[in-house]
């Protein structure tokens, strides 16, 4: 079992890059951004967009860019 701190930062990280596509609508990151943009270190960043990919989140396109998937854009 991981130790709740573990899971609340983890559970933070991830609520901070959805954050980062979800207030950006059309924004196109690659890891490296992503990473940049909300503050993670890019070696966690790429496992949380992983995730957020899993989930039907965002989408991953050529050469490594993330998006966010159209379904999931907030209506204007």
């Amino acid at each position: 079992m991981k130790p709740a701190h573990q899971t609340r930062c983890v559970t933070e990280a991830l609520a901070r890059l959805e954050r980062v596509f979800v207030e950006k609508p059309g924004v196109r990151l690659t890891t490296a951004a992503a990473a940049q943009m909300a503050g993670l270190d890019r070696q966690v960043c790429r496992v949380l967009l992983r995730r957020l990919t899993q989930t039907g989140l965002l989408e991953q396109r050529r050469h490594g860019v993330f998006v966010l998937r159209p379904s999931e854009a907030p209506l204007p």
